[in-house]
């Protein structure tokens, strides 16, 4: 390939109309190169719709994989991936890298489905997770113990950010998923079989055999976040130095109106117009 593209090269490297060609010969051949994503459970249903969309336009090969909790961002900063992605509220972006945020991942609550409980307000799920309120019977439901189902340190944290901090007093509250693969289905398969649990994962990623929660009577959507519905996290996209030409395609991609409908689609909230 490359001693055919150097033929080419001298015969038509001669004219501007020729160097133009060559270039774009040359771009033909980088967009068969793999470009490899690490991520979590929380970021890569989002992450594998993009780049799927993405690659059938421009022939990109994309190789995304699942992690821990922030192994997006050790990984990129290891220089192990080109990209990585990470659902949380950063204070900083990590030394050397490069970070955009591209959607906003709303967290939701959800309980099991025997449950009567439909909304909490967010002073008692301020309570709930404070220890204040241990029972169900104290918000409207049945005579339990509400069990609290951890996702860490992920959404934890930026629950804690965002108001809802947990102490020391809800740890005998605390049910932790057996993560045999994936730890937000494996959230929704223990919350679907433990009536009293209260759990917690990105909207769009419940499964149907359990519900979702309002809080203050809304759910989260582009009308309702952040005023009235304040639980989120950023969908962060970091690189190891500026991106380069075929990952700020990708991000120009990501952001523009048909990027931003396919994180609508996952029940994301857009970060840019979606016309």
């Amino acid at each position: 390939m490359f001693r055919y593209l150097s033929k080419v090269a001298f015969a038509i490297f001669r004219s501007l109309p020729g160097v133009i060609l060559f270039l774009f010969l040359l771009r033909t051949v980088s967009a068969d190169e793999s470009i490899t994503v690490a991520g979590d459970p929380c970021t890569i249903p989002l992450m594998e719709e993009l780049a799927e969309t993405f690659g059938k336009r421009t022939g990109m090969y994309f190789k995304v994989t699942s992690g821990t909790c922030m192994s997006g961002v050790r990984r990129v900063t290891d220089g192990e991936v080109i990209i990585g992605v990470t659902t949380q509220l950063m204070d900083s972006t990590p030394a050397g890298c490069f970070r955009v945020v591209i959607a906003k991942a709303p967290i939701v609550m959800i309980v099991n489905r025997e449950n009567k409980v439909d909304n909490l307000s967010f002073a008692e799920l301020k309570k709930i997770f404070s220890g204040e309120i241990t029972n169900w019977s104290a918000v409207g439901g049945a005579d339990l113990p509400i069990k609290l189902v951890m996702l860490e340190p992920c959404v934890k944290d930026s629950v804690s950010k965002l108001g809802c901090s947990y102490t020391e007093a809800t740890n005998p509250m605390k049910i932790f998923p057996i993560v045999s693969k994936n730890a937000v289905t494996d959230t929704c398969k223990l919350v679907a079989e433990e009536v009293a649990a209260l759990g917690q994962t990105i909207y769009g990623y419940e499964s149907s055999n359990v519900k979702v929660l309002t809080i203050d009577g809304y759910l989260p959507g582009q009308e309702t976040l952040p005023s009235r519905y304040r639980l989120y996290e950023d969908y962060n996209l970091l690189t190891l130095g500026e991106p380069t030409v075929a990952v700020r395609e990708f991000i120009d991609f990501i952001l523009s109106p048909q990027g931003q409908q396919i994180v609508a689609n996952l029940r994301h909230i857009p970060v840019r117009p979606l016309e």
